[in-house]
Order: structure tokens, then C-alpha cells, then sequence
């Protein structure tokens, strides 16, 4: 999996354990495929599919509603379909934006009941995240093994793009393409949170279940109350014990967390053996 170059070994996602379904990401090793409709960003994956201004050339216009044309009339006669492209490009609408803006509301429907997004982030440390995320501390954060996610998913996984700009695509790049980078671009407002996200075409509101393995690290909030750190940390000896299990920590010096290795009992006979 060469592809995967360029992402982490472990990405990870914040979670509140009094929260039964985020508690299903260790209970029942589940993670959740969302619709950009559940997020609270407006523009999260709504940005409109705009092609580059330059590439609005006529004879490149016809081109492209020719192949579009083709693959909604197979079997429209050439003469006829030859009309319609051409109608529809001295109709004007290429040379204001009134294109995407007619189509908008449309796409932007089809986007959310096509695409399954996951969210993930590179940091367990992130204090805006555990505030976020994590019901301000107290909540966890589990680490996935990126193969296994992909192994489960699928999909792709991609780096957030963060940008002052919406983005534009190739009139001829390969559609797939063009949407994933709306999918994955997101406002310069966001970017603590080094986003990295899989999105799977077909896979809208849909759970997938990963194997034990998937799971290598689990931190727990510092403000995670002594029952739910209980309840996780017993969890984790019986399912996860491959898991590397940590308490974060206010550092008393930066505004920084630490991470504090948690060694069970259990962990302890087991290396003692070793």
C-alpha cells in the first residue's frame, strides 16, 4: 500500500464515552461513515463543482457537454444531440457561473447521499480537539492503524487541504478526481485540526466494523471521570491488549498535554512473563 505514503501510521478520533454510539468505536469496533449534511461546517464538502475559468473555452464547453450528453442520451441521434450541446453552450450560462449555480442544489443533495466521510486527525494532543471532540476532556481519544482502516473502509484517505479559496477542477479531469478535492478542501479556520479523511462513494451513514488490531492506542481524557476511565481501561486488557494505553496530563510548565503510560496490572504479569 504505497499510496499510503503520506499518511500516518495512526490517525485518531475523539470521542465522549457517556455517549453509548461513541462508545461503539471500542465496544464494537465500529467507526461511522457520515453525510456532509451531519456537519457542523455549512461549507464542509457543499462547495460547488466549478471548472477553471481558463479551461472555458468554446470548443472545450461542447466537448465536454458532448461527453456529458453521451452518457445521459446513449441513444440520442448525433444530429439532435449535436443541438443540444451547442444550445446549451451559446445559451450563455458558461460565461457567468450560472452553470454551477443552477446545478448547485442538485449536487450538492447527490454529494450528501453518495459519500461517506470519516474524520480523523494526526494529533492526540490537540487541546482544541479534546474540547471539541471529547466533551472538553472528558472523553478519550482512540489511534487506528491507517492499513487496517483501509483494509475495512476502503475508500480513500486524503489530507484535509485548507484554503482561503473554494477549489476548481480540469473541465476533462476524471470526475472521481475533481469531487474527492471538493470533498477534502476546507477554510484556513480549521486547519489545527489536521484533518485527514476517507471518503468512500456509496458508503453515506454507514457503519464498518474493524478488526481488533485496528485499535493501538487509547488515551483518556484528563478530566474523564474515575468510573468511565474504569470502564475503558477494562475494556482495553480484554480486547485491546496490544493497545498502548495512556492518561493525559496538564503540563504544569506550557500549554501543552502529556501522555502518561498507563500500566495495568494485567500488562505487568503479562511482560513479567516475557
Amino acid at each position: 500500500m504505497e499510496f499510503l505514503w503520506n499518511i500516518p501510521n495512526v490517525l485518531f478520533k475523539y470521542r465522549v464515552w457517556s455517549d453509548t454510539y461513541h462508545q461503539s468505536i471500542l465496544t464494537n469496533n465500529e467507526v461511522f461513515l457520515s453525510s456532509a449534511d451531519l456537519f457542523n461546517d455549512p461549507f464542509d464538502t457543499t462547495l460547488p463543482y466549478r471548472y477553471k475559468d481558463q479551461d472555458l473555452t468554446p470548443d472545450n464547453v461542447f466537448k465536454k457537454l458532448y461527453i456529458l450528453g453521451k452518457e445521459q442520451w446513449p441513444d440520442m441521434p448525433e444530429e439532435e444531440l449535436h443541438q443540444r450541446c451547442y444550445e446549451r453552450q451559446m445559451s450563455g450560462a458558461f460565461d457567468n457561473g450560472q452553470y454551477w449555480k443552477d446545478e448547485y442544489e442538485k449536487f450538492k443533495a447527490d454529494m450528501n447521499s453518495r459519500f461517506g466521510i470519516l474524520s480523523l486527525t494526526s494529533k492526540n494532543d490537540n487541546l482544541l480537539m479534546w474540547s471539541h471532540y471529547a466533551s472538553s476532556h472528558y472523553g478519550f481519544c482512540v489511534g487506528l492503524d491507517k492499513y487496517a482502516l483501509y483494509e475495512a473502509i476502503g475508500g480513500m484517505i486524503s489530507p484535509v487541504i485548507y484554503s482561503t479559496e473554494f477549489p476548481t477542477v480540469g473541465i476533462f479531469d476524471d470526475n472521481v478526481e475533481g469531487l474527492t478535492k471538493i470533498l477534502i478542501t476546507k477554510s484556513t479556520d480549521w486547519d489545527y485540526e489536521d484533518e485527514y479523511r476517507i471518503t468512500k462513494l456509496n458508503g453515506y451513514r454507514t457503519a464498518v466494523s474493524l478488526p481488533d488490531r485496528a485499535i493501538t492506542e487509547i488515551v483518556l481524557g484528563y478530566k474523564m471521570p474515575e468510573k468511565h476511565k474504569q470502564e475503558v481501561v477494562d475494556l482495553a486488557i480484554k480486547k485491546f491488549p496490544h493497545a498502548k494505553l495512556f492518561q493525559s496530563q496538564m503540563n504544569l510548565e506550557r500549554f501543552k498535554l502529556d501522555m502518561i503510560p498507563i500500566l495495568t496490572q494485567h500488562r505487568v504479569a503479562t511482560a513479567a512473563t516475557v
